[in-house]
């Protein structure tokens, strides 16, 4: 069987979330780079020419126009590049169908990247690629990757084997997708799919944890023993920053306060807290989701510059108590925000209570000490002790002061027998970025190299393979 074993060229190292995407070099203890997932989409006039200048990030669509009108494209192909670069996606045509001369072409432009997303486009679309952790869009992961390794990295993915992280439930078909795209489209020589919770635990050093990862779209437990990750015991919610940062906006828009992002304001003067903002906007036509996008951005920042949780069980009395913190919009509204403060990550807690105008998925929501209790359970009944002394924290949304200290106190408030041991890096950058620290140490390890899927034994197996070596 063959094995990869080029000690002298470090693997690269990727994990794809829902919000952030980290890129680096195994070995290192941060990511080289770090960039939203979301990415930009722009519609070009289907009559047009695509020239020599076309642009390197294009992409073009050409679809049969079929006798019975039906489309014979299959856009779950991955597409090929052309000679500028661009993503051409191919026109299969399907079983029995006869196409007409006629074509249809759909041609867009995808932006990738910071700085590219957050610029005004009258028509650019933001989206993500994934969706509670699994790949929905593959052109536009096919897009993150080439930014990543091409532009951000600047590496031949020809000269380096890649690790990436995937949730622990990720299906056996995404799985090999994933596969059939690094050796078919980039050549890697080698190639791994680990789980981002085991990597998380790694990452803490510890073999046994049970991982809690409170992220933008989601939040999810899930226990790992001896490196395994135990599906009986995966639990998951949809409740994260997203819903959080939309509970922020309504709470704004209850005391008609309007969240106007950056890209809208032309001028702004000082006013006094609580005044209503003196600013001149830009006549910027966008569209919703990127607004969206600019809007959430504001709100993050918020969240993460006022928002804090409460040490103990709230109690609104005691945390009016508690000091203000003033915060300025954009637009040059401010305020200072006391109990409302506290509110928002409570709902990690206590969703059903704090929780507003929640929709029907969102009324079964359960507090995070629940959630971590109800996954504990759910493993044999000796793991249980060792699960409960080594739960790990990652994510974002486990930065709010006192996130940590409330979770410990939740949690041995539930009648139980066991010691509950708590892990949080202290480290920002080690909290949002623990499953990627744990493939790049795990990646750099000698040991490791027998792991590797390589050329040879993905062209002997098939994309299968990886459902064999990466459990």
């Amino acid at each position: 069987m063959g094995t990869y074993g080029g000690d002298e060229v470090a693997a690269l190292v990727l994990s794809v979330g829902h919000t952030w995407t980290q890129a680096g070099y195994a070995g290192e203890d941060t990511p080289k780079s770090i960039f939203p997932t979301s990415v930009g989409w722009v519609d070009l006039p289907a009559e047009a020419d695509q020239g020599d200048d076309a642009d390197n990030s294009e992409d073009t669509q050409m679809q049969d126009a079929t006798q019975d009108g039906a489309s014979a494209s299959d856009s779950s192909h991955i597409g090929k590049k052309d000679a500028d670069g661009g993503d051409v996606a191919p026109q299969p045509v399907g079983a029995g169908v006869v196409p007409s001369k006629k074509k249809i072409t759909k041609r867009g432009k995808y932006y990738v990247g910071d700085g590219e997303i957050s610029c005004w486009r009258p028509d650019m679309e933001i989206k993500s690629p994934m969706k509670d952790g699994l790949v929905e869009d593959w052109d536009a992961l096919e897009q993150i990757w080439d930014h990543a390794f091409l532009k951000r990295l600047r590496c031949d993915p020809t000269e380096h084997p890649l690790i990436i992280t995937e949730s622990a439930w990720n299906t056996r078909e995404i799985r090999e997708k994933l596969t059939e795209l690094a050796f078919e489209k980039y050549n890697f020589p080698a190639f791994f799919v680990a789980k981002d919770a085991v990597m998380t635990a790694f990452a803490a050093g510890r073999p046994h944890a049970l991982v809690v990862d409170s992220g933008g779209d989601m939040t999810s437990v899930v226990p790992v023993y001896d490196g395994y990750v135990l599906r009986k015991g995966i639990m998951r919610q949809s409740l994260g920053g997203d819903v959080l940062s939309d509970q922020v906006l309504q709470q704004f828009k209850a005391n008609d306060v309007e969240v106007t992002p950056q890209y809208l304001i032309a001028k702004k003067s000082p006013v006094v807290v609580g005044q209503k903002p003196n600013v001149v906007l830009r006549d910027r036509p966008a569209t919703p989701s990127f607004h969206k996008m600019m809007q959430m951005r504001v709100l993050h920042d918020f969240k993460e510059s006022v928002c804090q949780v409460a040490e103990s069980t709230y109690n609104e009395q005691n945390i009016n108590t508690r000091p203000q913190k003033p915060y300025e919009l954009p637009d040059g509204y401010n305020f200072n925000f006391g109990a409302e403060r506290f509110k928002v990550p409570e709902i990690m807690f206590n969703p059903k209570e704090f929780l507003k105008n929640p929709t029907a998925e969102q009324e079964n929501f359960v507090g995070l000490p629940k959630l971590i209790f109800n996954s504990a359970q759910s493993c044999d009944i000796d793991f249980r002790p060792t699960l409960f002394g080594n739960v790990v924290l990652t994510g974002g949304n486990t930065l709010f002061p006192g996130f940590a200290d409330r979770l410990h106190w939740e949690l041995n408030s539930i009648p139980h027998s066991y010691k509950v041991k708590l892990h949080a890096p202290g480290n920002t950058v080690e909290r949002k970025c623990g499953s990627w620290l744990g493939g790049s140490i795990m990646a750099s390890l000698g040991t490791f190299h027998q792991l590797w899927i390589s050329r040879k034994e993905y062209d002997e197996t098939g994309s299968s393979i990886v459902n064999k070596k990466c459990v």
